[in-house]
């Protein structure tokens, strides 16, 4: 029985093979090895290479694979390698790509004459759909949609349609249904491939009778996201998308949803890293600096902010300096909590069940859970400060000089410290929870990207406000001890 590879290992045992042909330029040997594999697998394994050698061994696969691998490569290096390639050849197989993907890899050349040529060397129609789709933003439903769909009029019959799903040039798993239009082309409804089948035997059975009217489209310029949420909504495998006066224009299927899903994760995850989508595959340091520097920068003046205070309330902290010893706990538990309620937030508006609810119920709810969790954790903090003031040589000196200097007893200065410390991490938690949670609120309903409120923004605020309440809470407990200090 021979041993089977896991995928992973498999896929690595592959590119090992793979490495050992490119460098010994086996390229006949090359294109029996990647011919029989999936496009999705030979792109994954050609973008590991660079420029040169994919050229090399993109020539090297058979001539009916190369659109399907083209069109799994990312954008940006499909791109790369169309203005590599002869414009004779880039233009033949662009030609043999869903008009979709092959927009996407022509938006990306850098060279906008090199596309015109290629798109120049297309079929007439097929060029046509091609620059038509290159016209829409990138974002936009009109920017991802594919043009390829099966279109009937309304005066045709189960017959026709079948016939027209005969005839299209579309991979069965991909069509899940039939576009009905007026004359004019605005779409009327849709017929699925299940409902012709249960007529066949009728095939003179009008599709007015079977029409189902009830269809979501979207428009043009419609986000990408919105679609994406329209499609896991009611769960349709393919949505048609129209433009202002109701005409079909194309279509978007499932799997352009899940790019799309894919899509707003990375730029959100980048977003709250305070980085940019751009950065990839972006190989100047200038380029990423420059993405990169401005909230770095808000960081780093929030970081001065943050010394200028300490720097501030330094003298006042003279007599009980134990109580710097808790300013990074509460800065730091102030931070999380104000992350987790950002985070959550903008998880809840990315669903859709954020905007559901008014500003003020989402802000409550927010601040009762920080309320909560300052509660518990103050708690927590003021048992530890007492274990530190006790059992600590510091906290036992603090005790001792506060005993001394102050109108505290040596009995309940550790308590009067414990409490600053569990009171201020109280209050910080609270605040960072409310002011997590309205933050992407606000930026929602200001149509800002709400992911940008995750990152430094919220972390400098959150730092900030953290040590003006422990900073606060601390001096209404001096302002009654230090009038007092004795001589």
């Amino acid at each position: 029985m021979s041993e089977q590879l896991s995928p992973t290992a498999e896929a690595a045992d592959r590119r090992e093979r793979l490495d050992e042909l490119v460098y010994k330029e086996l390229w006949g040997q090359i294109a029996s090895e990647l011919g029989d594999m999936p496009p999705a697998d030979v792109a994954e394994l050609l973008s590991h290479y660079g420029l040169g050698d994919l050229v090399h061994l993109f020539k090297a696969l058979p001539e009916d694979q190369k659109p399907d691998v083209m069109a799994e490569l990312p954008s940006d290096l499909g791109a790369a390698l169309a203005e590599a390639l002869p414009v004779e050849a880039a233009a033949d197989i662009v030609n043999e790509m869903a008009p979709d993907d092959a927009a996407d890899v022509l938006g990306e050349v850098g060279d906008k004459e090199v596309s015109s040529k290629i798109i120049e060397g297309m079929d007439e129609e097929n060029a046509a759909d091609v620059s038509r789709l290159m016209t829409y933003p990138e974002d936009s439903a009109g920017g991802i949609m594919t043009t390829d769909l099966v279109e009937v009029p309304a005066s045709g019959t189960v017959r026709d349609a079948l016939d027209a799903v005969a005839a299209s040039d579309e991979d069965d798993e991909h069509v899940y249904q039939v576009f009905v239009v007026d004359p004019s082309g605005r779409l009327l409804g849709t017929v699925s491939i299940q409902e012709l089948l249960r007529h066949k035997e009728e095939p003179a059975t009008p599709l007015s009778l079977i029409l189902d009217e009830d269809t979501h489209a979207v428009r043009s310029d419609a986000d990408q996201q919105e679609v994406a949420e329209i499609m896991a909504k009611y769960d349709l495998p393919v949505v048609p998308v129209v433009d202002g006066d109701g005409r079909l224009l194309g279509r978007i299927t499932h799997d352009d949803a899940t790019d799309i899903i894919r899509e707003e994760a990375e730029e959100d995850l980048l977003a709250m890293a305070g980085a940019s989508d751009e950065e990839i595959g972006n190989v100047s340091a200038w380029r990423s600096c420059f993405y990169r520097l401005p909230w770095l920068l808000i960081t780093l003046l929030g970081g001065v902010v943050t010394a200028s205070i300490m720097s501030s309330f330094q003298s006042h902290f003279a007599l009980v300096i134990v109580l710097a010893a808790f300013i990074p706990n509460v800065m730091g538990m102030g931070g999380n909590t104000g992350l987790q309620s950002s985070v959550l937030m903008i998880r809840e508006i990315a669903s859709g069940s954020g905007r559901r609810h008014s500003l003020g119920r989402l802000f409550l709810h927010e601040l009762r859970t920080g309320a909560l969790m300052g509660l518990i954790c103050g708690a927590g903090i003021f048992l530890c400060a007492l274990a530190i003031m006790f059992a600590t040589p510091s906290g036992r000196a603090a005790i001792a000089t506060a005993a001394d200097k102050t109108a505290l007893t040596a009995a309940c200065a550790p308590f009067a410290v414990a409490s600053v410390a569990g009171l201020a991490l109280f209050c910080a938690m609270t605040f960072a929870a409310g002011f997590g949670a309205v933050v992407p609120i606000v930026l929602d309903r200001l149509k800002i990207d709400t992911a940008v409120a995750s990152g430094p923004f919220i972390s400098v605020m959150d730092d900030i406000s953290a040590l003006l309440i422990y900073y606060g809470v601390s001096l209404a407990l001096l302002a009654r001890i230090l009038p007092q200090v004795q001589p």
